[in-house]
C-alpha cells in the first residue's frame, strides 16, 4: 500500500472509529468494486467442512492452508482438470513447508509455477481482507439451532425469480439475532419479506432478515446494532404465509450482488453452538 492510500486508511479509521485493518478492507472494496464479486465467488467456493477442519487443527495459520488447498478448486479457472496432478504436487510441496512451521511469508516457491504461486497469494490476501470466516467474528442469526439446506438459486414464483438467500426453519417465536455490528437501513413490512430487518454491516455488506413474526420494538432506522442483538422473532409473514415458520436470511454485497449465505452460516453455526 502506497503512502497516499495509508493516509486515506488512517483518516477513515479516525473518522469512523473502525480499526485500520477494517478501514483498509473498505478502501480495497471501494477501489475494486468489479473485483468484489470475484472475491466472494472464491470465498463461497470454500468447503465449510474443510475450513472448519483447518481452523480447529491450525488455529493460528488456517488461512495459509486454505489458500494453498484452494488451488484444487480454483473458481477463476474454467477447466479444473487441467494440470491437476501438477497442482497436487505444488500443494504437497507447500503443505510440507507449512507443517514444518514455516510462515507463509517465508515459503520457498522454487520449482512452483509463477501463475499458481500468484493464485495462492491472491487467495491468502482475500482471506485476510475479508473477515467473514474468522472464528466467532460473526454470530448466527437464529438463537436455537434450526434446520436448513442450500436452496440459493432455486425457483420462486414459478420460475419468475430466484431464491437469493437461505431459509432457516424453527418454531414460531424463536429469537432472531444480528450476525454482525451495523446500522439498520430497512425496517418493517414489504410484500415478499413481510416483517423484515435490513442491516448494513460494519463490513459493508447488507444483511437481510425476513418473514419475522415480530420485530424488536426498540429498533429504528439508522440505529446501531451489535452482533447478538435481538432483532425479532421467527414467523412466516409476507409471501411465506403458506410455508412453515422460518427466517429468510440474505447477504447483499456493496455492489448490489446477492450471494449464497449457506457456507458462511455453516461456519457461524459451528462457533455459535460448539459448546452446547
Amino acid at each position: 500500500m502506497n503512502k497516499k492510500k495509508r493516509i486515506i486508511v488512517l483518516i477513515i479509521s479516525i473518522l469512523t472509529g473502525i480499526s485500520v485493518l477494517t478501514a483498509s478492507a473498505f478502501l480495497y472494496k471501494y477501489l475494486h468494486q468489479d473485483q468484489l464479486s470475484l472475491d466472494y465467488e472464491y470465498l463461497n467456493s470454500i468447503s465449510p467442512d474443510q475450513l472448519l477442519y483447518y481452523q480447529k487443527k491450525y488455529p493460528g495459520n488456517w488461512k495459509d492452508y486454505i489458500a494453498v488447498l484452494s488451488l484444487l478448486n480454483d473458481p477463476y479457472t474454467d477447466d479444473h482438470s487441467k494440470e491437476l496432478s501438477l497442482r497436487d504436487k505444488y500443494i504437497k510441496t507447500i503443505i510440507a513447508q507449512l507443517e514444518s512451521n514455516k510462515q507463509f511469508a517465508d515459503i520457498d516457491w522454487i520449482g512452483i509455477n509463477r501463475t499458481e504461486k500468484n493464485k495462492i497469494i491472491k487467495f491468502r490476501r482475500i482471506l485476510e481482507y475479508y473477515t467473514i470466516y474468522n472464528p466467532e467474528e460473526y454470530g448466527f442469526p437464529v438463537e436455537k439451532a434450526p434446520t436448513y439446506d442450500d436452496t440459493y438459486g432455486a425457483d420462486r414464483e414459478g420460475g419468475q425469480r430466484r431464491h437469493e438467500g437461505t431459509d432457516l426453519f424453527n418454531k414460531k417465536g424463536t429469537n432472531i439475532i444480528s450476525v454482525s455490528t451495523g446500522t439498520i437501513e430497512q425496517l418493517g413490512w414489504n410484500r415478499l419479506g413481510g416483517e423484515r430487518v435490513g442491516i448494513r454491516g460494519s463490513d459493508g455488506n447488507y444483511y437481510y432478515y425476513a418473514h419475522l413474526d415480530t420485530i424488536n420494538s426498540s429498533l429504528s432506522i439508522n440505529k446501531q446494532v451489535n452482533k447478538g442483538d435481538l432483532l425479532g422473532t421467527m414467523g412466516n409473514t409476507g409471501d411465506a404465509v403458506t410455508t412453515p415458520d422460518h427466517l429468510h436470511f440474505g447477504i447483499e454485497l456493496p455492489n448490489g450482488k446477492w450471494i449464497n449465505p449457506f457456507p458462511y452460516l455453516k461456519v457461524w453455526e459451528y462457533y455459535q453452538f460448539k459448546n452446547e
